[in-house]
């Protein structure tokens, strides 16, 4: 065999660049092959484990209910495979791996269950990692810039992990640190997802997993540059100037890079930890009134959308002033909502607030919906269409309501696919926030005053009006909208008052909650 000075030189190269990677990390976990290899073995065998279970000799003679069982203990391992992946590999694998925990309806529990650990349960990267990244970013030794540096963290994430420090001027700051390896195996790990979510999806074919993959790939680069989330801070800061009840923690600037950001420590605890905030005084109705009216104007009258709208995301303190403050953090990636999607999606909510099914029609058409606006519709409110129909009322959502809802996510698992598949991608991001609040909601027990349906029905208002003046000819076209407007708000102001009476000890005694009593969301409208 022929040996050219050309193959020697590439395999000189290749031997030499695989000795200085294994050098220079001692460990076979930062090599982009071996990454991918485990991959490929994981899902390789999850496969195999699928197609002998569910299509061998021995499946097809099974009664329904043992393979049932079977299936689900598949499932189960699948599951248990894919999370020691998501862990070993970390960074981008645990950032899918929380996608697939957030997916409830969308794919068997096994796997919405499994991977839920992820969401609080990060891998923590060792100090000494920190230290290196701090020396490499910013070019002094941890101990130069700070006089207090915590080992413990106060949080690990997919991509970075915060700790509490203190510089020499005596303030307390908050570093977050990308852990070491992210950005090195990026462009490997995104391929190796979109090929991971391309198998999956051969699995389990009723589902499109693609628009996870193509968002990660959009979104992720960005998540990776901290100076871009330094910038979001600031905008975002900027826009809300005008709420003294919002906190956007201060950017140090000279100690921030693309993989350090240095920026103000607020205390404070999560927004659904209620133990917390009735120890520190905290009225838990003012808080969901607040996270509903923060999104509401970012999603209606902003179009300058938080991307990452999970609890641990967004604290709450006590001013100094003793005024209860959100504390927005995390603001790595933001989406700007076009004004067109503004206006669109605010024709679908009035049409809701109204129980006007062709608006709401009508509305879905053009988010990209057509036929399944209905599941559509349940799908943004997390009520039934039958609730729908008759008016998202005061009353809490019933038991038999609930069971509507988990069978109807089952029996229109692939309509449900399709809405996720068509949508107007900006669309994604109003569930997750949906969910957000929602999930807030719940945990504060707060659920009766409908705080967030509230604030984005005012807001909804308010953008309607902002477009309607846009197109009005005159003086008079734009008074009828501006009183419009106003009587719509007046409304909603009524509304509020009457749900604060009807949940009161009074609406109970002048039984106003009778089960007969009808809906009255009308009163809004």
């Amino acid at each position: 065999m022929r040996v050219t000075a050309g193959k020697v030189a590439a395999a000189a190269l290749g031997a030499g660049g695989l000795y200085t990677a294994l050098r220079a990390d001692m460990d076979p976990n930062n090599i982009g092959v071996v990454r991918f290899a485990r991959a490929g073995v994981a899902v390789g065998s999850i496969a195999m484990d699928y197609r002998s279970t569910l299509y061998g000799d021995a499946a097809s003679s099974l009664p329904p209910a043992a393979l049932e069982a079977s299936k689900a203990s598949c499932h189960q391992r699948a599951a248990d495979t894919l999370l020691r992946l998501c862990e070993t590999n970390g960074g981008v694998f645990i950032k899918v791996g929380q996608h697939i925990g957030a997916l409830d309806y969308l794919l068997p529990d096994q796997y919405v269950n499994t991977m839920k650990v992820l969401h609080s349960g990060a891998p923590e990267m060792p100090l000494h990692d920190i230290y290196s990244v701090v020396r490499e970013e910013l070019g002094q030794e941890p101990t130069e810039l700070f006089s207090r540096f915590d080992a413990k963290p106060l949080g690990s994430a997919s991509l970075a992990q915060v700790h509490r420090a203190s510089l020499f001027s005596g303030e307390e700051v908050a570093v977050k640190v990308q852990h070491k390896y992210v950005k090195r195996h990026s462009l490997v790990d995104i391929w190796t997802c979109d090929f991971l979510m391309r198998t999956i999806k051969a699995i389990f074919p009723q589902f499109e997993f693609m628009w996870l993959a193509e968002e990660m790939k959009k979104n992720l680069p960005l998540e990776l540059a901290f100076t871009q989330e330094a910038r979001n801070a600031e905008k975002i800061d900027r826009i809300f100037k005008d709420c003294a009840w919002l906190k956007i923690p201060r950017i140090h600037w000279p100690l921030t890079t693309d993989r350090v950001l240095v920026m103000e420590y607020c205390p404070g605890g999560h927004v659904n930890d209620v133990t917390y905030l009735r120890s520190q005084g905290i009225d838990v109705h003012e808080v969901s009134r607040r996270i509903g009216e923060l999104y509401g104007r970012m999603i209606f009258g902003e179009g300058y959308v938080h991307c990452d709208p999970h609890p641990g995301n967004v604290l709450v303190q006590k001013s100094p002033g003793g005024q209860t403050q959100i504390v927005l953090l995390d603001h790595g990636l933001y989406t700007q909502l076009s004004n067109q999607f503004r206006y669109d999606y605010a024709d679908f909510w009035h049409g809701i607030i109204h129980r006007d099914v062709p608006a709401i029609k009508i509305a879905a058409d053009k988010l990209g919906v057509g036929s399944l606006f209905g599941l559509f519709a349940c799908m943004v409110t997390g009520r039934s269409w039958s609730a729908i129909e008759k008016g998202v009322d005061v009353a809490e959502r019933s038991a038999g309501e609930t069971a509507e809802i988990k069978a109807n996510a089952m029996k229109y698992l692939r309509q449900i696919t399709d809405v996720l598949s068509g949508v107007n991608r900006q669309m994604i991001l109003i569930f997750k926030t949906n969910d957000l609040l929602r999930g807030i909601e719940s945990s504060l027990g707060t659920k009766q005053s409908m705080g967030s349906f509230i604030q984005m029905s005012r807001s909804c208002i308010e953008v309607i009006k902002e477009r309607e003046l846009m197109v009005s000819g005159g003086a008079l076209a734009r008074w009828r909208v501006g009183t419009w407007s106003s009587w719509a708000q007046f409304k909603i102001s009524c509304y509020e008052v009457f749900l604060y009476v009807y949940w009161s000890r009074l609406g109970s005694l002048l039984s106003m909650r009778s089960p007969t009593k009808k809906s009255t969301t009308a009163f809004i409208g």
